[in-house]
């Protein structure tokens, strides 16, 4: 694992976190909004482009925000746990799904967001897990293509 962000670095980081959050979450949200609109009101095209316009700018903040706050957590609890590993990607998500929605001063909710986050956490740590294992399979076969072995043992 690489070592720790420094605090610009962090900052840095999570800034361009919500850059990519915004542009996400807009990029999802407008045909969303496009075609919801769409079937409330078939013949409208230039309703759907309305509600584009209001509504994609607002969901892309909120992922922006989800991200950014994603960003500082995962960095935080590298910085505080003096180690980075996946604990801190599965945790960060929970942290940040659970604050994000303690704004709206509903436990219930807060709750189940951050059993989200924890999910949504878990399952990105098992795809890089899972990467890193396909990877190092690969390099394998090619080492092995490299040195003239046979891909497959010989059955006996």
């Amino acid at each position: 694992m690489e070592e720790c962000l420094t605090m610009k670095e962090s900052l840095d980081d999570a800034l361009n976190s919500a850059g990519i959050g915004f542009v996400m979450g807009a990029i999802a949200g407008s045909p969303f909004h496009f075609f919801k609109s769409l079937c409330i009101s078939p013949t409208h095209i230039t309703t759907a482009c309305h509600a584009v316009r209001l509504n994609a700018p607002r969901v892309g903040g909120k992922v922006a925000a989800w991200s950014a706050l994603c960003s500082v957590s995962y960095d935080a609890l590298c910085s505080v746990r003096q180690k980075n590993d996946s604990w801190n990607g599965i945790f960060a998500p929970a942290i940040s799904s659970g604050l994000l929605s303690l704004c709206h001063r509903n436990l219930k909710a807060s709750a189940c967001f951050t059993m989200f986050g924890a999910l949504m956490g878990t399952v990105s740590e098992v795809g890089s897990i899972m990467e890193r294992k396909f990877s190092a399979d690969r390099a394998l076969k090619k080492l092995r293509k490299a040195n003239g072995e046979r891909q497959y043992p010989k059955m006996q």
